[in-house]
């Protein structure tokens, strides 16, 4: 044991030491082997609890497997039928000229084939041929309002 301070007042080592009867060296090792043992308990516990064999964990996983694959991508909008085009609101020519000189926040779609577009078409226009449409309708926003026109409508 070492010696006391001056006026016999005992350092801390010197307290943990009387207080458990070991050392420094000899604690912290103990420290470390009940950290070994805690962590391999705790691994094997896990292990149990989660392996393919069986355990609790086994049913868990097998419900988030199910709920994953029972997911299913948002179906998009359907395109309008034959029968619905009769409920689509008309616009004549000079409306949407109307539309377009005040600044109207609008999407205007061209439906005729590339090289109509190319030769003729409205300055703000987006070119999707009527073949393309089934295929690229959902590049169109749906929080503006939409006018489309050059289909035999």
């Amino acid at each position: 044991m070492r010696k006391t301070k001056k006026g016999g007042a005992r350092t801390t080592t010197e307290k943990r030491q009387a207080i458990i009867g070991l050392d420094a060296r000899a604690f912290y090792g103990g420290l470390a082997v009940l950290g070994i043992v805690a962590i391999l308990f705790v691994g094997i516990w896990l292990g149990r609890m989660y392996s393919t064999a069986g355990g609790p964990g086994v049913s868990i996983i097998r419900q988030l497997r199910l709920s994953q694959s029972q997911r299913q991508a948002p179906t998009p909008p359907a395109l309008p039928t034959a029968q619905s085009y009769a409920s689509v609101p008309r616009i004549t020519p000079e409306e949407v000229k109307k539309k377009l000189d005040n600044g109207a926040d609008v999407v205007i779609v061209d439906v005729r084939d590339k090289e109509a577009f190319d030769e003729s078409h409205i300055k703000q226009a987006v070119s999707i041929p009527l073949s393309e449409m089934e295929a690229r309708y959902e590049e169109l926003p749906t929080d503006r309002e939409t006018i489309i026109y050059g289909g035999h409508c």
